[in-house]
């Protein structure tokens, strides 16, 4: 996979966002700096039928933002004892969030997976959801690494790899640095 441009991975989305069947799970792949930058480019350019690309949406302060400061405390405390209701709790959330996402928009770019990744949230309500007349581009920090995408791979925990059946291979596109 060699790095391409802003613009050519925003061209070829144009065309694979307009077909009105199948499987619409994108990923860009990059550094911080370079998703960043994609977000600015992407932002100002213009879907085939000349409405513009969404800006993109933070998971992070999406999640957040569906607990009321008493659920989330309460997680936070409990968490170091029931970590599975706490996981579940955020799975829940994440998947919510994407439901009334894509009910209000159709196309979402989303950007700031790290609580996701951290409480190890199943991803495939990603693959499921982003079917037909729902799309979903993932703004992915990361790099190749032989077959496999590793996510934050500045991370001192460990490796953190994109589970492999989650985005069809021709769906994932390498930022140019």
């Amino acid at each position: 996979m060699i790095g391409l441009e802003d613009a050519e991975i925003i061209e070829i989305l144009r065309k694979k966002i307009e077909v009105p069947v199948g499987r619409h799970l994108y990923g860009i792949i990059g550094s911080y700096d370079s998703l960043n930058r994609f977000s600015t480019e992407s932002s100002k350019a213009k879907r085939i039928d000349g409405t513009q690309f969404p800006n993109p949406i933070s998971i992070n302060q999406g999640l957040l933002e569906l607990f009321s400061d008493v659920e989330f405390r309460t997680t936070v405390e409990t968490e170091a004892k029931y970590p599975q209701p706490t996981r579940k709790t955020i799975e829940d959330a994440f998947d919510r969030f994407i439901r009334n996402h894509l009910k209000e928009h159709g196309l979402i770019i989303l950007k700031d997976l790290e609580l996701v990744f951290a409480y190890n949230v199943n991803l495939n309500p990603l693959r499921t959801l982003a079917a037909d007349e729902r799309k979903i581009i993932l703004l992915l920090p990361g790099k190749r690494s032989g077959k496999a995408i590793i996510m934050y791979p500045n991370c001192t925990e460990g490796e953190n790899p994109l589970p492999t059946n989650l985005i069809a291979e021709d769906h994932l596109w390498l930022l140019e640095e």
